[in-house]
């Protein structure tokens, strides 16, 4: 480019003095011919013209160099620049070269753990984001689950450390027994009850699968409440696990599922839908629940249809036992707490020829529970119903009585996701298990036949969530059981039977020792609670969660009126509990 400039001024410089020269002779041939004789002056003037003339074009030559240096320095500087943008090219050609290489790298990795993970996909039409591959990559690493010839092993539970007191005593741990809270001037109402306890640590392990079209689950459950002869707390505390929950379901596409196992009633409420995993069961420490709490776990088998996730209807047929009451029992009635192999349903099961024995009740048939639920937008809302029956045997002769009872329930979200408020009940003849004041379900008459119990049950209760890591609630509850008294003479004397009966005496209920003369006959007419608590989360990751929480309760026990006084039972319980759940 440079040659190019000096050749152009060259020729223009050539170009310029031939124009002069050419100019000159011009000038002087007439000087020399037709205007020799001009004057002197003349000639001079034309001289100075010339060299005006000649200085303009060295003025003119001199502008062209300094141009010329001036485009010489700006083409040195963008050759500089061009130097430099070259060196930059080669190293940002380097650095996607490298990350061409990264990348080929990452994607054979992944390619890898995609082959041997079978469900972890990146799917680059979709958008996968690099959270989603990192989320995955976790999952893969530290996995929650386990997956085992198509089948999803999910382990779970949590390790809890408890503390009770009660200021009287109930010689229970976290498992609370309400309908028995000592009656005042009795001497377990004079003595304060402390203790930790771990027997309400929990295991778990769900199952879930596909078998052909059908959605497949099972669920095993336990904790550590059981109680052989050798579980004592003197040195050991070696409590044996029981059966919390053992089932198996499988689901239709059509919305139909079928399931058989122990689990809980059906009874109970549910938060969602009707299902097995989406139970209400309230917040609090306490094993044991709260009052009015209607529920049970036992062995069922239990069909439920959805529709649209906005209805559902259940069907179940459960296992019965029967929960007696009765003061003042006709003798030789079988199929109760006299009966060898149906005695004391509430204390156990044992194979036992001998009346007054543990054991069972001899039930004719199983329960029949129905259900409907509805969420036609906000909340949950339910219907359910029980049908029971009953059966004892005096004198050569079997005596069958049916039972049963309606309830409802709801959930309402006043703030979602903070501020929870349901309203359980439960109403019938018969129906006290079902209840978690320890309720019983019928009475006998003078002749041997049964009466089913009237018997209501009712939970209100308040979830609040402020914060992510706090939950507080106050659940109140009442359980009520209705009189059925009747009479009889024995000997000359006119005796009360049933349950409730005016004639009971209750004179050594308020005693420390009672006496066969002052016998605490005692029945319950009604067990109310209010139970307000907290859970704190410390915190809540992949390691799992740690939280604390702390309960209190007061409960209220009332019996039907009788001879000798009618004594009221009260107790207030604190329940503190450390848990670290796993992940």
């Amino acid at each position: 480019m440079r040659k190019y400039l000096l050749l152009t001024v060259a020729l223009f410089l050539a170009a310029g003095i031939a124009h002069a020269q050419q100019a000159t002779t011009n000038k002087l041939r007439p000087l020399t011919k037709a205007n020799a004789k001009l004057p002197a002056t003349t000639a001079s003037s034309e001289i100075e013209v010339l060299r005006e003339a000649l200085d303009a074009q060295q003025q003119q030559i001199q502008q062209l160099r300094d141009e010329a240096q001036r485009r010489d320095a700006t083409l040195q500087q963008l050759q500089q620049q061009l130097s430099t943008l070259q060196s930059t090219a080669t190293q940002a050609q380097s650095a996607a070269q490298a990350a061409t290489t990264s990348s080929q790298n990452t994607a054979a990795t992944l390619t890898q753990v995609q082959t041997t993970v079978a469900d972890l996909k990146v799917e680059t039409s979709g958008g996968a984001t690099t959270q989603d591959v990192e989320k995955r990559l976790r999952e893969f690493e530290q996995p929650s689950q386990i997956h085992f010839r198509g089948i999803t092993i999910t382990p779970g539970g949590f390790l809890a450390a408890n503390t009770v007191f009660r200021v009287r005593n109930e010689n229970a741990d976290v498992l609370d027994t309400y309908g028995n809270a000592p009656f005042s001037g009795s001497s377990n109402s004079r003595l304060s009850e402390f203790r930790f306890t771990a027997r309400h640590s929990r295991i778990s392990l769900g199952l879930e699968g596909k078998i052909h079209d059908w959605k497949a689950a099972g669920y095993y459950e336990m904790d550590f409440e059981g109680a052989a002869p050798t579980a004592t707390e003197v040195q050991t505390n070696s409590f044996q696990p029981r059966i919390r929950q053992l089932w198996a379901q499988v689901e239709m596409k059509n919305g139909i599922s079928f399931l058989g196992g122990q689990a809980w009633t059906l009874l109970t409420t549910n938060r969602k839908g009707i299902s097995p995993t989406t139970l209400f069961v309230p917040l609090t420490v306490t094993a044991s629940f709260n009052v009015g709490y209607t529920y049970a776990r036992q062995v069922a088998f239990r069909v439920t249809k959805g529709f649209n996730d906005k209805a559902w209807f259940a069907f179940a047929v459960e296992n019965p036992e029967t929960v007696l009451s009765v003061i003042n029992p006709p003798a030789n009635v079988l199929g109760f707490a006299t009966s060898p192999n149906a005695q004391s349903p509430n204390s156990g099961f044992t194979l036992s020829n001998t009346p007054g024995a543990t054991g069972v009740s001899t039930d004719l048939a199983p329960d029949l529970i129905a259900k409907v639920a509805f969420e036609p937008g906000w909340g949950h809302y339910e219907i359910k119903a029980l049908g029971r029956f009953f059966r004892d045997r005096l004198t050569g002769n079997n005596n069958v009585t049916g039972g049963g009872g309606l309830g409802f329930g709801f959930i309402l979200p006043i703030v979602a996701k903070k501020f929870d408020f349901t309203v359980q009940a439960m109403g019938g003849r018969g129906i006290g298990r079902y209840g978690t004041a320890n309720g019983s379900d019928v009475t006998l008459r003078p002749n041997g036949t049964i009466v089913p119990i009237l018997s209501y049950q009712t939970l209100v209760g308040l979830e609040l969530h402020p914060a992510p890591k706090l939950d507080l609630w106050l659940y109140g509850g009442n359980e009520y059981f209705g009189r059925s008294a009747y009479t009889t003479i024995s000997g000359t004397t006119t005796i009360g039977v049933g349950y409730g009966s005016p004639l009971n005496n209750l004179s050594g209920c308020s005693l420390e020792t009672p006496s066969a003369t002052q016998p605490c006959n005692a029945q319950n007419r009604d067990v109310w609670q209010i139970q307000p608590g907290f859970w704190y989360r410390f915190w809540r990751g992949k390691e799992g969660t740690l939280q604390y929480g702390m309960s209190y309760s007061y409960v209220h026990r009332r019996p039907w009126a009788g001879t000798g006084g009618r004594p009221v039972g009260i107790n207030n319980i604190v329940m503190t509990s450390l848990r670290y759940y796993f992940p």
